[in-house]
């Protein structure tokens, strides 16, 4: 006997073989039950869940010799011809191969006569989406009311290509993505069926290779058996689908902490000389930071390996994020990239390039009105006890503070010099500096950026200072608003003496032209 393939072997005989679509299942079975046939049912999905198969058992339910049962027998004459694609009353139609309205009239032709064999005459319509819009027209009509004893039996992968005119008259269901750990379980099933030895490590990279699909994953399994010479281990699995082990993923991020250019160079020779598939890695790259990101935030050492822990433990929340945000966009672009492995070395180029700078936890970590600054004696001061620098500067601050004058002194950059931009000073006492902020750029202001406009303060003035913003009125005398008020002034001026200059005014009386106030553009900005 000749062999036969996985996916047909194993195909499901009964609703309780159907692995991941218990809630259709259930529907099915209690309308079966209560008698409660529809004319015309629609099963949506991806490729290979089970829309073919549910359509099948469906039909050997409603033609079962013992009767309309949610558990055909599978011994009858009419569940074996089911069975066998032998069933005369189950037209099978493949739609993309039969597009034409031509191919759906004949089709319709014998729809009237009664079955020859069962007890319903099933129409099944696989990939119905393919169909002409001509040939939807002329199923419309038949699919509406249709003879007691027929029954539309239709499967697409791509429901939103068809008619709303079609949905509306079908009884929907759409077969859901079948879970990587269903999977595996079916796998570890069928290889023991099949008395075929196997590590169970090697079924996961099987599962989450087939992206939802049982049968490619029997499909891939198949594969798999020939390539191990039936002994399937993880390794060989691995190099069959050019995938990598998390111990290489590992290895990879741990060179990226430790900026080992050399090491991270040789691993990726490595990986070229495997034949690997550069997408897949970083798509594991991607998983792993994704594992290292809840690790750390749910503060959980038993759900995740000992390699995601350990390097969790070395990166900060926030190169984590930066490094997940780098290798997706780089495994978007991956296509457009000259090869795959270029592709991949510009990835890890940029994550070395971007790994942001090493700071002091102290630092980064102080609260921005709880600074602690050292009680001291406050002593006299004396011929032999004079005042240091750094505490007179905050004295001669304190008298007379011009807060832009400040700002440009603080070096601030980004969001921070943009946060005090739009602040207007209202006070400074005691080491401690309070601010209003313009009531429309409350946007600003974040824990973050308070605590750098703090640290900052706290370096110019040479002592721990403390700040606290607070919103004011909509018609605060901010620096960004001075510097506009000055900037349109000059610009004011600017026009006038372009508008009184003898020679522009030449000039616009003999080509009779105008000055357009708004293309004047202030060069110099101070």
């Amino acid at each position: 006997m000749s062999y036969q393939v996985l996916a047909r072997k194993y195909r499901p005989q009964s609703f309780d073989q159907l692995i991941g679509q218990e809630s259709t299942c259930r529907i099915l079975k209690n309308a079966l039950n209560t008698q409660r046939i529809h004319h015309a049912y629609l099963f949506t999905g991806t490729r290979g869940v089970g829309k073919t198969t549910l359509a099948r058992l469906l039909a050997k339910c409603l033609n079962c010799q013992t009767k309309i049962t949610p558990e055909p027998c599978n011994q009858c004459a009419r569940c074996l011809a089911i069975n066998t694609n032998c069933f005369t009353d189950l037209i099978e139609v493949d739609a993309a191969s039969r597009t034409k309205v031509e191919d759906t009239r004949d089709l319709l032709a014998d729809v009237h006569y009664a079955p020859s064999q069962g007890r319903y005459k099933i129409y099944l319509i696989d990939e119905v989406h393919m169909l002409s819009s001509h040939s939807f027209n002329a199923l419309l009509k038949t699919l509406e009311e249709p003879p007691p004893h027929v029954i539309f039996l239709l499967a697409t992968t791509d429901p939103q290509r068809l008619p709303a005119t079609i949905l509306s008259r079908c009884l929907q269901f759409h077969l859901k993505i079948i879970s990587a750990t269903q999977i595996s379980d079916h796998l570890a099933n069928v290889l023991n069926n099949e008395n075929i030895p196997y590590e169970p490590t090697a079924l996961s990279p099987l599962a989450h290779a087939a992206r939802g699909s049982l049968r490619d994953a029997l499909s891939l399994l198949d594969q798999a058996i020939a390539y191990t010479n039936q002994q399937l281990t993880q390794q060989d699995v691995n190099t069959l689908l050019g995938h990598v082990a998390n111990t290489e993923v590992s290895s990879l991020l741990e060179a990226l902490i430790l900026e080992d250019t050399a090491q991270l160079w040789s691993l990726v020779e490595k990986l070229n000389a495997q034949a690997v598939d550069f997408s897949w890695v970083i798509a594991e790259l991607i998983t792993f930071l994704h594992n290292m990101a809840l690790s750390q935030r749910f503060k959980t050492e038993t759900n995740y390996p000992q390699a995601v822990i350990n390097l969790a433990k070395k990166l900060s929340p926030e190169d984590i994020q930066l490094y997940y945000q780098i290798a997706l966009f780089s495994q978007r672009d991956l296509a457009l990239a000259p090869t795959p492995r270029l592709g991949f070395e510009m990835m890890l180029l940029r994550l070395l390039a971007f790994k942001p700078a090493i700071e002091q936890q102290t630092a980064q970590h102080r609260l921005v009105k709880s600074t602690i600054s050292p009680v001291t004696e406050k002593k006299p001061a004396t011929a032999g006890n004079k005042i240091s620098p750094a505490i007179e500067q905050p004295q001669k601050q304190q008298k007379n503070l011009h807060w832009p004058a400040l700002i440009k002194q603080l070096n601030l950059t980004g969001l921070t010099y943009a946060l005090a931009q739009q602040c207007a000073l209202q006070s400074y006492q005691s080491n401690h500096l309070s601010l209003y902020l313009d009531p429309r750029q409350a946007a600003l202001r974040s824990v973050k950026q308070e605590t750098k406009l703090a640290q900052a303060l706290s370096g110019y003035f040479g002592q721990p200072t403390t700040l606290e913003i607070t919103l004011g009125d909509a018609d605060l005398s901010t620096p960004a608003r001075l510097e506009q008020q000055h900037k349109s002034q000059r610009l004011e001026q600017t026009t006038t003496a372009l508008q009184e200059d003898p020679t522009i005014q030449a000039i616009m009386q003999t080509f009779d032209a105008k000055l357009q106030p708004e293309s004047i553009q202030l060069l110099d900005e101070d």
